[in-house]
């Protein structure tokens, strides 16, 4: 084979081992393929040139002193880090969200990412927890229907859905208008509004739940001034149970006050006294009332009046299940 039919294959060889994070050596590489130093410069200018173009800053092919040779390297400014990967490689496995399958796929492109070298490192620090990793109990692939109900909702196209409530063996067909994808408490979520009702909140339905679903191509208009934001309910809602939308004051003294307002993002300090405090919050739904009565005898709720009934009727159920 002569110099110029092996052209194509010397400079496929170079660019996939720069990619694995190998130091190319012109002298090295001329006795590999054979041909006189300055080839192999032309390969690499070459290749240096097609980087330049397609990775803009992002990737960059230099010579480097310390090692004798062509490296490629990364600006970190456009490529995840090393500790970037470890630390998403962890909120993955806490989150349980996925199949194994899936999570196993997904831990393996993420640490790709990294160079050669520290990738051994990743795994080992990471080996326990992913070895032990317990899927949720529905262990249904989640990833590409999550991609295809954000499509709807960024597409604003009407779905049908045969959905699965807990406990309930018969499936229910709802027409809705998907608003947004959230995840919450181990469990992706669907938000959306139900087509033939005109709700001021939302309904919320679990992926995993979903047996069917469909994307039509029926379009509904959303008012820009009113549209659904994701951001802005997610901070309104504990433990995605929707409802109206309602302010809350509550009296605190427990040991964490940072806590607290780490939990309720909405949630802001109105008055102190003392070791208490008097914090007001806007929330959708009832799902705040379980947060509520997870902090026992630390916490008082003071209006609305009616939520505060509530609350208290509740205890008092809950008292007369030690009597």
């Amino acid at each position: 084979m002569d110099e110029q039919q092996s052209k194509p294959l010397r400079i496929l060889s170079l660019y996939e081992r720069l990619r694995r994070g190998e130091t190319i050596s012109k002298k090295r590489e001329a006795e590999r393929f054979g041909v006189n130093e300055k080839t192999i410069q032309r390969d690499i200018d070459e290749l240096r040139a097609y980087i330049a173009d397609n990775f803009k800053t992002s990737l960059v092919l230099e010579y480097d002193r310390k090692k004798h040779g062509y490296v490629l390297k990364q600006n970190e400014n456009d490529w995840l880090t090393n500790e970037e990967i470890l630390v998403i490689a962890k909120v993955l496995l806490e989150s349980r969200a996925l199949k194994k399958t899936e999570m196993d796929r997904l831990l393996a492109k993420l640490i790709l990412q990294s160079p050669p070298q520290n990738q051994r490192f990743i795994q080992d620090v990471i080996h326990n927890e992913h070895f032990h990793y317990v899927p949720l109990q529905h262990n249904k692939p989640l990833i590409n229907m999550i991609w295809d109900l954000s499509y709807a909702v960024r597409t604003k196209r009407v779905i049908i859905v045969d959905y699965k409530k807990e406990g309930e063996d018969a499936l229910i067909k709802r027409k809705l208008k998907p608003v947004g994808v959230v995840f919450s408490e181990y469990y992706f979520y669907l938000v959306a509004f139900l087509m033939d009702y005109d709700f001021d909140f939302p309904t919320i339905y679990r992926v995993d739940r979903i047996v069917r679903y469909d994307i039509t191509n029926e379009r509904f208009k959303s008012d820009y001034k009113n549209r659904f934001e994701e951001g802005e309910f997610r901070k309104r809602v504990q433990f995605m149970h929707a409802g109206e939308l309602m302010k809350i004051t509550f009296r605190y003294w427990g040991p964490s006050l940072q806590a607290i307002l780490d939990r309720l993002p909405t949630a802001k300090v109105v008055e102190k006294d003392g070791q208490s405090a008097i914090i007001e919050a806007e929330v959708y739904g009832r799902g705040i009332k379980m947060w509520l009565l997870s902090q026992a005898q630390y916490l008082e709720v003071l209006k609305p009046e009616e939520f505060r009934n509530e609350m208290r009727e509740t205890i008092e159920s809950m008292l007369r299940n030690y009597m």
